[in-house]
């Protein structure tokens, strides 16, 4: 907050961070929103609890993920992931898992589903993974990293899990090995999941493993790898290496740089965005906006199952699939290269999203205003409270609306609001440290269609004694008369002397 203290009497202007999404991850119809005080909210299908809140109940408006165990709820939370039918999230460091478990997928040692978050196990099932980093759901198989290793858990039809085995589903974490097969995958720095295959960036370069059925782990083959190979370089030579960010599909992968982003896979609907329907084995780098040059300013990555999406430093853009509008261009009709994605309403052109990610025949974006949805909802995915089936431009989702401050055990404030920033006037209070606490209303779009309340501690402020009286106008009066007879005893002494000289 700004400022932190004030006088007694009250009457300082404070001003506090509100509360927003700052990420969201996107299932196949599921979805995951990470707000700015370290809390998870989800939406949409429940049908094996990915949405985390105790029940399998569909929601078609957001829900505050539970605690550990049901207790609470998640606190602390740095990442979040959503894959095909169940969820990740690094709480206070520690990797909790929830939803669909027939195949492992939640990695806690068995097999059962789970509604509520349960932590990760470590490998072979004892302890716990620690130093989590970066973490990465896919259809039905995880990854998790360090930053030293990379472990994976759940279905290995493909050798998805690289650990040179195929066939093979494990409950508990497994390392990923090397390209060598034998030894472990090191220096890692970025993780990504489609559907059956792996993405790292290792050493500085994209490695890639487990299926390979339309080129989407773009070493030039089709061959299904049951661990990581080198990315082919665009072009396919060399290897691919300068990359800061990746994302996957169903059956295609998404690299940039930021200067320049690549993709290699199935683009039957046009996903890789190099204004061309052909699958490629390798990478080929995605055109810009309307066919235009190449696409530049890349700053985050996302995908949905057939369509590929990316925030830019002129705005969001979309290229492939188009089904009921998932690219957010006003239009149902595929595009091969990317097009820009419109803003709220179809107004301009979207510039504030600050992530981005899609699902089946859906996309999301978080910005400062709230999540704002595009596609096919089934009444449902947008977690709008249902208002919206489908639409072509993105319409607001989930998002916080400010409530009101509450100083210590006063009153209640309404603040007044400017972005993000709440502001509001002290009342008079004690001398002493008082806790502010903050409120806002959940909503499910524009409308207060079922809203919760949430809370937290926004600061502590501290009022100030008033500076006890310390009767100034005599302490002047005496000072003045002060220097006067100093100044007197002065000039008497002044004119003794020259007295005395005569």
């Amino acid at each position: 907050m700004t400022p932190t203290s004030g006088p007694v009497s009250g009457g300082t202007s404070v001003t506090i961070e509100g509360i927003k999404f700052v990420k969201v991850s996107v299932g196949v119809r599921h979805a995951l929103g990470l707000t700015s005080q370290g809390t998870v909210y989800s939406w949409g299908i429940n049908g094996y609890g990915e949405l985390g809140d105790g029940t399998t109940t569909n929601r078609s408006v957001p829900v505050q993920v539970k605690g550990i165990g049901g207790s609470g709820y998640l606190v602390g939370v740095t990442d979040i992931s959503a894959g095909g039918w169940f969820s990740l999230a690094l709480t206070n460091g520690r990797l909790v898992s929830w939803g669909v478990n027939s195949q492992g997928t939640l990695g806690v040692g068995n097999f059962t589903n789970s509604s509520v978050p349960v932590v990760v196990v470590g490998v072979g099932g004892t302890g716990e993974l620690t130093g989590i980093s970066s973490i990465a759901a896919g259809f039905s198989e995880a990854y998790a990293s360090n930053g030293t290793n990379v472990y994976a858990w759940g279905n290995n039809t493909f050798g998805q899990l690289g650990n040179n085995q195929i066939g093979v589903n494990s409950s508990s974490p497994v390392i990923v090995l090397g390209t060598n097969g034998t030894s472990p995958l090191t220096n890692v720095t970025a993780l990504a999941a489609g559907s059956s295959f792996g993405l790292a960036i290792s050493n500085g370069s994209v490695v890639s493993w487990g299926a390979n059925y339309s080129g989407n782990l773009g070493d030039g083959t089709t061959t299904n790898r049951p661990y990581p190979v080198n990315v082919l370089g665009a072009g396919g030579t060399g290897t691919l290496s300068g990359i800061s960010m990746l994302a996957a599909g169903e059956s295609f992968a998404l690299a940039s740089s930021g200067n320049a982003t690549y993709a290699w896979g199935e683009n039957s609907v046009g996903a890789l965005g190099d204004g061309t329907n052909t699958n490629s084995y390798s990478p080929v780098q995605v055109a810009g906006v309307g066919g235009s040059g190449y696409l530049t300013g890349v700053t985050a990555l996302g995908a949905g199952l057939y369509q590929s999406l990316a925030i830019t430093s002129n705005g969001a853009v979309a290229w492939g699939s188009n089904v009921q509008g998932s690219l957010g261009n006003n239009s149902s009709s595929a595009s091969n290269t990317p097009v820009r994605v419109v803003g709220l309403g179809g107004q301009g052109n979207l510039t504030t999203a600050t992530s981005i990610d899609g699902g089946e025949y859906y996309s999301l974006a978080a910005s400062p205003t709230g999540v704002m949805g595009w596609g096919q909802s089934y009444s449902i995915l947008f977690g709008d409270g249902g208002a919206v089936s489908s639409s072509l431009v993105p319409v607001l989702a989930p998002n916080f609306q400010p409530d009101s401050i509450t100083v210590d055990s006063m009153a209640p404030i309404t603040p007044t609001v400017s972005g993000n920033a709440w502001s509001f006037t002290t009342p008079a209070h004690s001398a002493g440290v008082v806790t502010l606490t903050a409120t806002a209303n959940v909503f499910g779009g524009t409308t207060a269609a079922n809203p919760s309340s949430v809370s937290w501690n926004a600061g502590s402020f501290t009022y100030e004694a008033a500076l006890a009286k310390t009767g100034s106008t005599s302490l002047l009066s005496l000072g003045l008369a002060s220097a006067a007879a100093v100044l007197l005893g002065v000039a008497l002494l002044l004119a003794l002397r020259r007295q005395q000289k005569k």
